[in-house]
């Protein structure tokens, strides 16, 4: 139950801390995605973080969503790195989670990746009881972004999506 409350308060604080970020810049349109992600990371991190997983955001300053899409995109880095700090690693191993956003020709890159165990073979995402993992799929869509799983060493989710309101990634 303990863990149930604390990812639930984590989606909203992350919804919360989108819109700190249009109050600081007055700005009501459009949010800052690396700002916003360093900050989501940061407070992530101090949740989960446990001195022996390092969480890093490497994050292009010029992408920017408008608000209806900035906050499914929250949702769904809050779900991918909350899932690798409670899953990717075992009980006393150390490892590290990257979240990595940069512009591509009017598109935005975002990719969460770790250093764990890597996902399962047989995972199928539109088949896992967690409630996290069944929102991943549908906050890509409301992003209007394409979703890769890559499995391999550790874990990667890449999501491409337009910045721009109107456009479909390339």
């Amino acid at each position: 139950v303990q863990a149930m409350v604390s990812e639930s308060r984590n989606r909203v604080q992350a919804m919360a801390l989108i819109h700190q970020l249009l109050f600081e810049r007055r700005d009501w349109a459009k949010v800052e995605l690396g700002p916003y992600l360093r900050r989501l990371g940061d407070l992530l991190s101090s949740t989960y973080g446990r001195g022996r997983i390092e969480l890093e955001v490497d994050a292009d300053d010029d992408v920017q969503l408008d608000v209806q899409r900035a906050v499914p995109c929250g949702l769904l880095v809050n779900e991918l790195v909350t899932n690798a700090f409670n899953h990717a690693f075992r009980a006393e191993a150390t490892g590290r989670i990257v979240i990595e956003l940069q512009r591509e020709d009017g598109n935005a890159r975002l990719r969460v990746s770790d250093t764990g165990r890597g996902l399962p073979q047989d995972m199928d995402i539109e088949r896992i009881d967690s409630l996290g993992m069944q929102l991943i799929p549908l906050l890509a869509e409301q992003v209007r972004g394409l979703l890769r799983i890559e499995r391999g060493p550790g874990a990667r989710f890449a999501l491409r999506f337009p910045i721009d309101t109107e456009g479909t990634p390339t």
